[in-house]
């Protein structure tokens, strides 16, 4: 597998052609993919309408306070990971560590919830928060690859992004 390789000349370097994980070069800006942007976005999303629903199931049987401090997070979390998402889309390479910081440590804590015993979350709540730890841990997988952390590694001379 190429680590980037020149096409044409006009200071344009792809990585090789996964589609999940492609990361483009222009002109020493990284921009991920749009196919890889999109299916974060998709993720992500997800992660949103779940949350979403599990707050509607709160306001519809009367949530516990710790379902809806929970709920509320793990929505504004999603929020701010689909504007992450934009930003490394954009070539931020903090917007990505943030990313990836996020997404893995998102389904330890969720492992976390499902499993204590009593700890004032429904089984319905336990169900929705394993639904996002799952997707968050796909995020994590497609922000991982080795090509998406190579094309927002920073300059071993220099330490500056590349």
């Amino acid at each position: 597998m190429a680590a980037f390789s020149p096409d044409s000349g006009h200071g344009t370097h792809r990585t090789a052609t996964n589609p999940l994980t492609e990361v483009i070069r222009t002109d020493n800006v990284i921009r991920m993919d749009n196919i890889l942007y999109t299916r974060l976005r998709l993720l992500l999303g997800a992660v949103s309408a779940v949350s979403l629903a599990a707050l509607g199931i709160a306001a519809l049987y009367g949530g516990s306070p710790a379902v809806w401090v929970r709920g509320v997070i793990v929505l504004a979390i999603s929020g701010l990971l689909i504007v992450l998402a934009g930003r490394a889309f954009r070539g931020s390479r903090t917007a990505y560590l943030r990313m990836r910081i996020a997404s893995t440590v998102g389904p330890v804590a969720v492992a976390v919830i499902v499993a204590l015993p009593h700890d004032g979350f429904p089984v319905w709540m336990k169900a929705e928060q394993t639904v996002v730890g799952v997707l968050l841990a796909a995020v994590a997988v497609m922000l991982s690859r080795k090509d998406v952390r190579r094309a927002f590694a920073k300059s071993r001379q220099t330490g500056q992004e590349v």
